[in-house]
């Protein structure tokens, strides 16, 4: 049987991040992995973390603590589960990237928005570059169409 010990859940905190949270923790407990969670914060005025005020150092400080808030959403979902909350700011990919290679990570689990062509185009998606670069297997969760 393959060894997964590690798996890394990476969130971006969108409607149907739960969806794919359950197949992340569905793994961890067919494999008695521990299950890391990853979000990383590209722009501290992105919406998802309400509406926040000051200089870019306040904002870098309001997003992470709304990050925070809504990790712990996850809490009973991932509580029989050894686990561990991860937050990070910067390029998405490069920080995923980095978790994959710092906890040795054996799988990863990441949502599909399903671009169009056209943003696929000019800007590609954080998950088909994961899925590129990764040095371990990427299971993607495709998020439903609109």
């Amino acid at each position: 049987m393959i060894k997964i010990a590690n798996i890394l859940y990476a969130t971006d905190f969108s409607p149907y991040a739960d969806r794919v949270l359950e197949h992340a923790t569905t793994m961890a407990h067919l494999y008695s992995s521990k299950l890391y969670m990853v979000h990383v914060i590209r722009n501290p005025a992105d919406k998802v973390y309400g509406t926040l005020h000051g200089d870019y150092h306040a904002l870098i400080e309001g997003a992470r603590k709304k990050a925070a808030e809504l990790m712990a959403r996850y809490d009973d979902q991932v509580k029989d589960l050894l686990h561990e909350a991860i937050y990070k700011e910067g390029d998405p990919v490069y920080e995923i990237l980095r978790v994959i290679d710092e906890k040795k990570i054996d799988l990863v689990v990441i949502g599909s928005h399903g671009e169009g062509p056209l943003e696929h185009l000019l800007m590609g998606s954080t998950c088909d570059k994961v899925v590129r670069s990764a040095p371990c297997p990427v299971l993607v969760v495709r998020y439903p169409r609109k």
